[in-house]
Parts: C-alpha cells; structure tokens; sequence
C-alpha cells in the first residue's frame, strides 16, 4: 500500500479511519474503502497518525479521526476482512466505463449477471501492488444487511474492501439510451464520409450517403 495516495483520498473526504485487527494487523480507511497496511507500523493517537500519514498540522484539524480495535476479521465496520470468504463471487471487469456527475467508475459483472461499479481512484494506494502482481482478483462480498461490496486480492491475500457506487437509475439509463442513439447517428454519418472519400466523383454516391444516414436515423427510432 502507498501511503501517499491512501493520505489524500483521507484529505479528500475529511475522514481518517484506524483500525487494529487481531489476525490480520492493521487497516486504514477513508470512509469508502479499507486498507490492508501491513508495511506501517502500530499507529496510536492523533498525533502518531498524523506523522505516519506525514499530513501538515494545519490539514490535519480539518480531519476526523477514528480509532478501533477489533477482536477478528470477520466484522470490520461492517466489512469481513477475511482472505477468504464462503459464498463471494468471482468477477470480471466490463470493459465500458461510466461516468456520473464527472465521476468515472469502471463496473465489475459476475457469472449471474449480478453488477458493481465503483470509483477506480479508490484503487490508488494499491495500485503499485496491482500492477505487480499476476494473482490479483475481484470478488464480490455482502455485509449482514446484503449489501455488496468489492474486495481485492493478491492471491490467498486480501488486499482491499471497496464500496460501490450507486449509478444505475431510470434517469441515467434514458440518458445513456439516448448517448448511444447519438453514437449510432455519429457512426452512419461517419460510414457515408469515409464512402464518399473512398469514392470521389462516382456517380449516386451522394445518394447513397443519404440514403445511409437515414438508415442510422431510422435504427434510433
């Protein structure tokens, strides 16, 4: 994990959480995803926290902290930091992303069909380790009241907890309908160009541009 990029996902939500876990040492978190930290020592206190995340006095005021033990893995604000979990679901990752309010997230789908999207800046701290290993994998998790979550692993190691974010409503999905209906007009139109250049001067081509955007036009309807 790479303190640096855990300490300003912490600045940017104005939420610092610590939490030591018997059998599995010590988590940070920022209020939307938990840290494995294994490479930091034993923190204790606002003023041992803030040296460790090396945050400037003056930054750090505006920071709330929270400080817990807990006795194992398997309920950690909600989350079960355990390696391995019965019942968590393999994931592969979609290859179109999406953006709410200029918010990009990338979308993780299971074997049922069942989908999670979340915030890829979540992934910073651990992202060196991401890239380095060949053994990372995504699971899909559910708290006691149902909710999923993500969990990263490196191997038999769990690496990450990360919640999702809410994307998909009836407003976003007429409005991603409607994206894709100006994509398709977008690609007609691009297809009767790139026919008419491939052409010059032949004869009807004018026509069947036309005649083609229509199609696109007519396909959106």
């Amino acid at each position: 994990m790479k303190i640096s990029k855990f300490t300003r996902l912490v600045k940017q939500t104005g939420y610092c959480f610590v939490a030591d876990v018997q059998g599995s040492g010590m988590w940070l978190g920022n209020g939307h995803a938990l840290f494995r930290a294994a490479n930091l020592p034993l923190m204790e206190g606002r003023e041992q926290v803030r040296t460790v995340l090396d945050i400037p006095e003056k930054a750090w005021e505006k920071i709330v902290l929270e400080e817990e033990s807990y006795p194992g893995t398997t309920d950690v604000k909600g989350f079960d930091l355990s390696d391995c979990v019965q019942d968590e679901k393999q994931t592969k990752k979609v290859r179109v992303s999406a953006s709410l309010d200029g918010k990009w997230t990338s979308c993780r789908r299971c074997d049922d069909g069942e989908l999670v999207f979340y915030r890829d800046g979540l992934l910073a701290p651990i992202m060196d380790d991401i890239e380095d290993s060949d053994y990372i994998t995504y699971t899909i998790r559910r708290t006691g009241s149902g909710q999923s979550y993500l969990a990263i692993h490196d191997g038999m190691n769990l690496l990450a907890v990360i919640m999702p974010m809410e994307v998909l409503s009836d407003t976003y999905l007429a409005e991603l309908a409607e994206f894709q209906a100006l994509c398709t007009e977008q690609l007609w139109r691009d297809k009767a160009v790139a026919s008419r250049r491939a052409n010059p001067g032949g004869e009807g081509l004018e026509a069947d541009a036309e005649q083609t955007e229509m199609e696109g036009r007519n396909e959106n309807q």
